[in-house]
């Protein structure tokens, strides 16, 4: 009875596929070759599944709608008067207000509290299907346990669907709004538009309050000190009607003078200053220059199907690779599984003869003994 051999020899080198993917130091390009030719069906299938789903993720949310436009912020001086009052104290106030920045507008077409309004208002558009009326949660068919929940989501989705640039050479700021009726883009945009003029207008309005209060506050105390001084100065003409013959008198009276001039100036701006606060917090006019006004848009915008095609096409190649790789590394581990069944099968007959002939053993001990010797 001839045993199959329990052990393969040690300088065996491996010459299959199998035994290079069992010993992970000699797999190499050409096994990965070898296995995405074997498996190229496979490898084909999945590009091709691929490239059908990234055609149906690019179809199957609907045509989107883009509505561009563009404006510049009407740009203020600062009050001429507060300048003039800076100026006296070596302190030096910027020509222009800085939220009029273009930047500043860019992060505030991002914010709730534009964006909040804006998904709260009640559009009413018209569509293929008919007639579509409701807010932003209704039409964009937003899901939550409650309004403020759902709120929250509109406005997560209005920052993804809402892009703003700013030009700083030119500080023109650029808007597009994305959504999947032309109308309803269009109405977003103009909306929009309206709540940013209506925020900017109530912030200056807001802020000349604030200033005309203050320069009011400023303008009675220097009302009352200009007082004090030309009661000063003219207390001293009537107790000193001929000064002009003593030093002393005139440096008095030149000191007195000064102290009426100086309040007389600073009294002439706050007044000015107060003057044009007051005309500031009741201004309406608008503060926004539309340079392209919203319009309804006439097409699609591009699905990009080029790049989904080039997407969806390397995405194919890496999994198809990766399951033709996989795939013969299973069936490597496979075939070395049925080796290693076969040769415990033959150690266990081997083992089992042993038993029946206890003496084999000793016998080929002592063979070896022998050999050895």
């Amino acid at each position: 009875m001839s045993r199959p051999e329990a052990s393969r020899p040690t300088g065996e080198v491996a010459s299959s596929t199998t035994d290079l993917y069992r010993d992970p130091d000699q797999v190499s390009l050409l096994s990965v070759a070898a296995a995405l030719l074997r498996h190229r069906g496979l490898v084909l299938g999945t590009i091709a599944l691929c490239l059908l789903a990234g055609a149906a993720l690019a179809l199957v949310p609907g045509r989107r709608y883009v509505v561009a436009s563009s404006f510049m912020p009407q740009t203020r001086k600062a009050p001429s008067g507060l300048s003039g009052i800076a100026a006296q104290f070596g302190v030096t106030v910027p020509t222009f207000e800085g939220s009029e920045s273009p930047l500043f507008y860019v992060q505030l077409l991002q914010s709730r509290s534009l964006l909040g309004p804006l998904a709260e208002t009640v559009y009413k558009v018209d569509t293929d299907s008919g007639a579509v009326s409701g807010n932003l949660m209704q039409i964009y068919r937003i899901k939550g346990k409650t309004p403020g929940l759902k709120r929250e989501a509109a406005i997560k989705q209005l920052r993804k669907d809402i892009a703003a640039t700013a030009d700083p050479k030119t500080s023109v700021v650029t808007l597009e709004i994305t959504a999947h009726y032309p109308g309803l883009a269009l109405l977003m945009s103009q909306r929009l538009l309206e709540l940013l003029s209506r925020f900017n207008l109530e912030s200056r309005q807001s802020q000349a309050s604030a200033e005309r209060k203050f320069t009011e506050a400023r303008l009675e105390e220097v009302t009352r000190e200009f007082r004090a001084a030309e009661d000063r100065l003219q207390s001293f003409l009537q107790r000193n009607r001929d000064y002009r013959n003593s030093p002393e008198l005139t440096f008095q009276f030149q000191r007195l003078n000064r102290d009426v001039n100086t309040n007389d100036q600073v009294y002439t701006t706050l007044t000015q200053a107060f003057e044009q606060a007051k005309i500031e917090e009741v201004r309406d006019t608008p503060v926004l220059t539309i340079v392209d006004a919203p319009e309804f848009p006439v097409r699609p915008r591009p699905l990009g199907l080029l790049k989904i095609g080039l997407f969806s096409l390397l995405a194919g190649m890496a999994l198809g690779g990766t399951f033709a790789i996989t795939k013969d590394l299973m069936a490597g581990s496979r075939a070395g599984q049925r080796e290693e069944l076969l040769e415990l099968a033959a150690l266990r007959d081997a083992t089992l003869d042993d038993l029946l002939h206890p003496w084999r053993p000793f016998r080929r001990l002592v063979r070896r003994m022998s050999h050895g010797k």
